[in-house]
């Protein structure tokens, strides 16, 4: 399970103008306590659509879930190290085209060489793959790097954390120094980075899962688990 602390946020700011790095301050709203201020120390990069910038955090009506006098922010670390996982503002680079399409079929050409696909399952992927990009280019869709609307993902001592949020909840202040667009191996990289921390957390979980239900009495086994 992820945590999220969507109605907890008060403000904060992330900081991602130093390449590979996301640095940055976020208060959290806690039942009958001063709130929480975490500090993040974070390797990876935003998406494309916000990446080398900083973004600020708003909620003008923080709450807590807990309404017994506890507070869900109960044993989160004040100091955040970790991985980044997709962090956007939801906004699009413009439409598909075929520049684009091209790029992203590089990447997968990488993705599938790197994964030892081969053969006639690497052919009948990249197909499926580029007609889907056609379909897009065709239909006049707008790209987007990972969803529409603000996502702020990241894993750290606490596991994954995620934050949800409406488009006026995020400011987005321009770096000083136009960003390098990345290369179709770096962005291919990016992703291999969020997907080993998903993969770290989900391990992770599932043999605290398998400890717990050992002591239990049962034999460590874990199916049928759900991430949310």
């Amino acid at each position: 399970m992820a945590w999220r602390p969507n109605e907890n946020l008060i403000d904060g700011e992330l900081d991602n103008r130093t390449p590979g790095k996301v640095t940055g301050w976020i208060r959290f709203f806690r039942n009958e306590k001063a709130p929480l201020r975490v500090t993040f120390d974070l390797e990876g990069d935003f998406h494309e659509d916000i990446r080398g910038t900083v973004i600020r955090l708003l909620n003008p009506n923080p709450s807590d879930r807990y309404l017994d006098g506890g507070t869900y922010m109960k044993g989160f670390n004040p100091m955040q190290h970790g991985t980044t996982g997709d962090i956007t503002a939801g906004l699009s680079l413009g439409p598909w085209t075929e520049a684009l399409a091209q790029d992203l079929m590089k990447r997968d050409e990488l993705f599938t060489a790197e994964r030892g696909i081969q053969g006639s399952a690497r052919e009948n992927l990249l197909t499926a793959l580029s007609e889907e990009y056609r379909a897009h280019i065709a239909a006049g869709d707008l790209y987007y790097p990972y969803v529409e609307y603000p996502y702020i993902e990241w894993y750290s001592e606490n596991g994954r954390v995620v934050l949800e949020l409406d488009t006026f909840q995020i400011e987005i202040v321009k770096a000083d120094v136009p960003r390098r667009e990345k290369t179709p191996a770096e962005l291919l990289d990016d992703k291999k980075k969020r997907d080993e921390a998903f993969g770290s957390f989900f391990t992770g979980m599932v043999e605290d899962i398998s400890k717990k239900n050992r002591k239990k009495g049962g034999d460590g086994n874990v199916t049928g688990i759900v991430v949310s």
